[in-house]
């Protein structure tokens, strides 16, 4: 490996070791480490060798249980057990795949990959990576939405007819907020949607996704709309 692999590797674990280092004194399963490792990840970073600019707070906590259990080295990236072999692909397989997907562009990748398999021109153990395929289609550009056709309309069929019959909650990733003086912590939206007429009976944000804040936003659905059938 050369000097500018291990300087990156070795630049990547002091980021790695700079974001847990405070919270190593902290017992395995201490109350309160999911705050801590939230309000990490609620703010913005510069990664070492990444455009991204934000690390989950799954993945800190990764990190601090790899420390704990190999040291500084278990922070270290992995190397590449392909590097320096060429990962592009034949030009029959390339072929295969555009030829595929051109012939249905609604297949995902992972289908394009599968019905290519099919093909002779594609070798039973020839590795395709879906992240290599897809950067294949999209740099031809078979990866954008297909145009729907004039006329075409909503397809979709609810699986319920009235109202109260089944409702559906989810919950995605909100902006960050300031809480107190100084503290960041992101935000969770939770929502419920009747399957039916497409109503929300309630939605909320919260400061965690756990059950503690799912159960209010349960109880305000059911004293605007009722109790559904089904959940």
């Amino acid at each position: 490996m050369n000097a500018p692999d291990t300087d990156r590797r070795h630049d990547i674990g002091l980021f790695r070791y700079g974001l847990i280092a405070d919270l190593l004194q902290l017992p395995p399963g201490s109350k309160g480490l999911y705050e801590h490792l939230a309000a990490k990840a609620a703010l913005d970073y510069t990664i070492p060798g990444s455009s991204r600019t934000r690390v989950a707070a799954e993945t800190l906590r990764d990190w601090l249980k790899a420390y704990r259990r190999g040291g500084f080295e278990a922070l270290l990236p992995k190397e590449r057990a392909d590097r320096g072999q060429v990962r592009a692909l034949p030009a029959a397989v390339a072929e295969a795949l555009l030829a595929t997907k051109e012939d249905n562009p609604r297949l995902s990748v992972q289908l394009v990959i599968r019905e290519a398999r099919k093909s002779p021109e594609v070798p039973a153990d020839l590795p395709l990576p879906p992240a290599t395929v897809h950067r294949l289609l999209a740099r031809h550009g078979l990866m954008a939405k297909p145009k729907e056709a004039p006329g075409d309309h909503d397809r979709r069929r609810f699986a319920f007819v009235q109202a109260g019959e089944l409702w559906m909650s989810d919950v995605m990733h909100g902006p960050s907020v300031g809480v107190g003086d100084r503290t960041r912590r992101k935000t969770y939206l939770i929502a419920f949607i009747d399957d039916a007429t497409r109503v929300v009976p309630s939605a909320a944000f919260a400061l965690s996704e756990n059950t503690q804040t799912f159960l209010p936003v349960l109880q305000q659905a059911i004293l605007r709309r009722g109790l559904p059938q089904r959940l």
